[in-house]
């Protein structure tokens, strides 16, 4: 809990009371006693303090139908994303990061030999069916680097366009390892690498897309622009998948890890129990291989995914929050202008059932007064919520920030419940008797 923000809270809490204390009772000083004792407190002053009682009703429930519409907004997004199609199967799946010295393990002639190694002991652990290291995995701690590609073969771009791409090093089985369909073509081999005369590298599907619409990838060239005279040849065509943000896919290539890697791999272990057994295991393997090397960030693939989640999540915990207290708050509003409202029109009641007036009449008017206010509400409240739909689109995933059904339901909800708010002092007011209402004054 941070300080300043307490005590900003507590002032401005504070000084809301005294603003909202203070004016009115200032005004009460003002007001001409003989004029009041003549009208019988009634007249233009007491129409303006209803209008006023109303208006600031109606405030209250238009702030509140706007939280409630953007919690509702970020209720379904944060089920959307969710649900979202990874592109790679993150179940079972235990990941860590090495960091091997380079003076001891040169990231293009030992450090490779040392990665070949340690996959071969990790699968040979009871209950791995597969492992693999790549220099970044998805929404993991790894490296996310962005390269500009080029073709010279035929594309549906103009010719030279660079366009970026995001890259990996992997080992042969990663795409095995993580759960990532192969498409087309193959999957690397320990011979596959930079030094061969034809280099190879696997794309996924939007970034063949990218460079060649849906004509087959398989055989053409890619070309770093900082290196054009090397054509990697595709020799595959993998999925999709989900690297950094689970609102977003982009478009990847991979390159063969043979003869070089990054100074800080991540391994990916497929387990074929629960994961979580598995770490004693690994951390055996590693010792035997080098006791000086460290683990770090030793998580399962779900609790990468359940933090890329988090600030979405908390952002919907908030709002929602703010929007339960918003339609408390509106609700005792409304009771509290209506049941105000029926305590200073007693003797108009009780002269209207004088006159003829059943309960239900009394009831329904009553009502129907109150849901006037709560209508111009949610309908101005509405409204607003339509004009600032733009300022939330980047937040939202997977529901239009004009959802026909979050903004109905919230209106209904809303009426709802407001709904019951003017019907206690209603009833209440209706049950009153004539005789009694006529003599309240």
């Amino acid at each position: 809990m941070d300080a300043g923000v307490f005590w900003f809270a507590l002032g401005l809490t504070i000084i809301t009371g005294l603003v909202f204390g203070i004016v009115p009772a200032w005004r009460i000083t003002t007001v001409d006693l003989n004029t009041i004792l003549k009208r019988g407190g009634r007249g233009a002053s007491v129409r303006l303090s209803v209008r006023l009682r109303n208006a600031f009703a109606t405030l209250q429930i238009a702030m509140a139908t706007v939280l409630l519409i953007g919690a509702g907004l970020f209720i379904r997004s944060l089920a959307n994303l969710e649900r979202v199609r990874l592109g790679f199967d993150p179940r079972s799946l235990m990941t860590f990061q090495l960091g091997p010295p380079p003076a001891q393990y040169p990231v293009d002639s030992k450090a490779p030999q040392f990665y070949h190694a340690l996959l071969d002991s990790l699968q040979s652990i009871p209950g791995v069916s597969a492992a693999a290291v790549s220099t970044g995995i998805p929404f993991g701690a790894g490296a996310y680097n962005t390269h500009p590609m080029i073709t010279t073969d035929r594309s549906v771009l103009p010719p030279d366009t660079a366009v970026p791409i995001d890259w990996r090093i992997v080992s042969p089985g990663y795409f095995k390892t993580m759960g990532i369909p192969l498409l087309k073509g193959r999957d690397f081999t320990d011979a596959d690498g930079p030094d061969p005369a034809l280099p190879v590298m696997i794309v996924s599907q939007a970034t063949a897309r990218k460079f060649w619409g849906d004509a087959e990838p398989l055989g053409h060239t890619l070309r770093r622009t900082a290196d054009p005279s090397t054509a990697f040849t595709i020799v595959g065509v993998v999925g999709d998948v989900r690297s950094t943000a689970l609102n977003q896919e982009s478009p990847a290539l991979y390159y063969p890890m043979a003869s070089r890697v990054g100074p800080v791999m991540d391994v990916a272990v497929r387990a074929s129990g629960p994961p979580d057994l598995l770490m004693p295991g690994i951390r055996q393997k590693i010792h035997d291989l080098d006791a000086s090397l460290a683990l770090a960030n030793m998580r399962t693939m779900e609790q990468w995914l359940a933090n890329s989640a988090a600030q979405p999540r908390l952002n919907t915990q908030l709002l929602s929050a703010f929007a339960s207290v918003a339609l408390v708050i509106a609700s005792l509003g409304v009771y509290g202008v209506l049941a105000y409202s029926v305590s200073q029109r007693t003797r108009e009641i009780g002269v209207r059932m004088a006159l003829g007036a059943t309960s239900g009449s009394v009831l329904r008017l009553l009502v129907r007064e109150g849901m006037n206010v709560v209508l111009v509400g949610i309908g101005t409240g509405l409204l607003t919520g339509l004009a600032l739909g733009r300022a939330v689109s980047s937040l939202v995933f997977g529901v239009p920030v004009r959802d026909p059904a979050t903004f109905v339901s919230v209106a209904v909800v809303l009426a709802s419940v407001a709904l019951a708010a003017c019907a206690i002092p209603a009833f209440r007011g209706s049950r009153v008797h004539p005789v009694v209402a006529l003599r309240y004054e």
